[in-house]
């Protein structure tokens, strides 16, 4: 298969992707001509067609499965496909795992792990409000498919349990550092603040935003949720559900980026910045894994981290030590490490670490 990834400039496509947007456009010359967003579990494409595009249109719809023939070639730093025909395809052609990704990391595992921090809580009652969602079977099965996100981080199948997987231990580690932080809260906080995609979110074909994702968003679905599940527990105090509902409310830290609180305990903070290192630094590899340009040191602009990455492999490798000898150490000459586990010959790292 010549997944989006692998694409080079010169390629002749002959492959198969989904269609997640469709739109018939006009150029400033009059003519008119079909751009479209190709994907598939790799990542996404642009692709153009310029002959008879109205007609071409109307043989399919978004989310459609299309067969493209065409030229992939690198314009204005991003890669696109000069598509000269395209045919819709039977969805009962397709196997589906061509085009979904799935977490990394082995989803029963996580959950485990998840599991075995939650029996260590010491606070009963932020035991049993984590407990009443992971005790429900068709909320768990929910969590294993829900995305963190639909393009910007963890953005495949599991992708929300790894979220918050990492995150906890993220934050157990660094709250572990700090006097006065508490760990359940914190653990319990971790855990919620983004409970509310899993209505957010929807995985068929792909990604998508549900009708209350759009209109509601997961800050307010979850915190729906949650405060649900706390009036089901009796004598559930009322600080601790007040607290438990500002982490969820100031997760995303300022206003500017849709939080309706700013964080106001200790605990609210560090879920917050950790929420939004986990969530960048996983944008971050996938972008030196997933990047389809033409190799060098840089990868085109990034959206989300608002400037271009200098690509891991070009890094100096951490193994590199003075050479023996007192003449190659005036000069400041070094040699290279043998390769070790997980390296290639030079003792370089690959770069999907």
């Amino acid at each position: 298969m010549q997944t989006i990834a692998s694409l080079k400039e010169g390629d002749w496509v002959e492959e198969v992707y989904l269609v997640t947007s469709k739109q018939v456009s006009t150029a400033k010359n009059g003519v008119t001509y079909l751009s479209l967003k190709l994907s598939d579990k790799t990542g996404e494409v642009d692709g153009k067609l310029w002959d008879n595009a109205d007609e071409v249109a109307g043989r399919f719809e978004r989310e459609d499965f299309v067969r493209v023939k065409g030229m992939a070639a690198n314009y204005q730093g991003t890669m696109q496909i000069k598509m000269k025909t395209l045919e819709k395809v039977d969805d009962a052609k397709i196997d589906l795992a061509n085009f979904l990704q799935t977490s990394p990391r082995n989803i029963d595992e996580m959950l485990k792990e998840l599991r075995g921090v939650i029996a260590g809580f010491q606070n009963a009652y932020l035991k049993q409000l984590v407990n009443s969602f992971l005790n429900d079977k068709a909320f768990v099965e929910t969590l294993k498919r829900t995305p963190a996100a639909k393009t910007l981080h963890h953005n495949y199948i599991g992708g929300l349990l790894e979220h918050v997987v990492e995150l906890i231990a993220l934050a157990r580690d660094v709250g572990s550092h700090f006097p006065g932080v508490n760990r359940d809260l914190l653990s319990a906080g971790a855990f919620l603040h983004d409970i509310g995609k899993v209505r957010e979110l929807s995985v068929r074909k792909s990604i998508e935003y549900t009708t209350e994702g759009k209109l509601l968003g997961h800050i307010s679905l979850g915190y729906e949720m949650v405060a649900d599940k706390i009036r089901g527990i009796a004598g559930f105090p009322e600080e601790l559900a007040m607290l438990i509902k500002h982490i969820m409310l100031s997760h995303h830290g300022e206003y500017e980026f849709g939080s309706p609180k700013r964080p106001k305990i200790q605990e609210a903070l560090i879920v917050n910045y950790l929420d939004d290192l986990s969530a960048k630094i996983n944008n971050f590899q996938a972008t030196l894994k997933k990047e389809n340009i033409a190799e060098g040191e840089w990868t085109s602009f990034s959206k989300m981290h608002e400037r271009y990455l200098y690509r891991q492999a070009s890094y100096p490798s951490a193994d590199m030590t003075p050479a023996e000898g007192p003449e190659a150490a005036d000069k400041g000459s070094l040699k290279k490490a043998p390769a070790g586990p997980g390296k290639d010959a030079s003792g370089k790292l690959p770069l999907d670490i």
